[in-house]
């Protein structure tokens, strides 16, 4: 008993001491950048060589914010209006969205200045709030969806191959999409993002909103493409 109560003294003791020498974090300070309609809190504490960058990137966020929302709306949901930009010094890849916040890699923004992109795609995430269980191909095409098709509309876009399935996603699955709506169905983004704000996606809603089984709809694509591309080929051909 002796002994016990010994050692639980001797506990206390330490955990006092190593409190007394804890250091008080510092408090962070953000750059709040906003409007009437939409607010980005940017953190850059860990990196200040891109506080110039994550501002720029911020006042993207709230200028697209509205417009994101416009695109994708459904019945009864209101679209976030806060995200917080955190620049992460030690992530590796490029970016994610969760919850209101997305996290980017200092060191891809340092790699790739110029990729506003990035920010557009990781921001429809955070007005996508899909809830869990939606296929990851289409959450991510619609994503590169509103990048590639209403803000970077002159970006490069993939060479597809007989390889290439609409499940690649990102700009894969955005060119497909975009593809459908202009000679299928017109608003399938928006219904098909209503489906997944919802929980409700099944890849038979390809079908009850198109006429047509999504690899059909594939395999005509991918021919369409695939003809362009020869076409574009032989006229570069004929002019040299």
């Amino acid at each position: 008993m002796h002994k016990l109560l010994t050692l639980l003294l001797l506990l206390t003791i330490t955990t006092h001491a190593e409190d007394l020498y804890k250091q008080p974090s510092k408090p962070r300070k953000v750059t709040k950048i906003s409007s009437k309609d939409a607010t980005a809190l940017v953190d850059t504490n860990d990196v200040p060589d891109l506080k110039e960058w994550g501002n720029k990137a911020g006042t993207l966020c709230v200028e697209w914010f509205p417009k994101i929302a416009a695109l994708l709306p459904s019945e009864g949901f209101e679209a976030p209006k806060q995200v917080t930009l955190y620049f992460d010094p030690a992530m590796k890849g490029v970016a994610h969205a969760a919850n209101g916040k997305i996290t980017i890699s200092a060191a891809f923004v340092r790699s790739h200045p110029d990729d506003w992109g990035m920010v557009v795609h990781e921001l429809t995430h955070v007005v996508q709030a899909y809830p869990p269980g939606g296929p990851g191909w289409l959450v991510e095409g619609i994503a590169d969806y509103i990048r590639i098709v209403h803000f970077e509309l002159q970006a490069p876009r993939p060479k597809l191959t007989r390889l290439a399935s609409y499940k690649d996603a990102y700009k894969t699955t955005a060119m497909f999409l975009e593809w459908v709506e202009k000679n299928h169905t017109a608003g399938l983004v928006v219904k098909m993002n209503a489906a997944l704000r919802k929980g409700e996606y099944n890849d038979k809603l390809w079908s009850e909103l198109t006429g047509r089984p999504v690899d059909e709809l594939w395999e005509t694509f991918i021919r369409s493409f695939k003809l362009r591309d020869m076409e574009s080929e032989a006229s570069d051909k004929k002019t040299k």
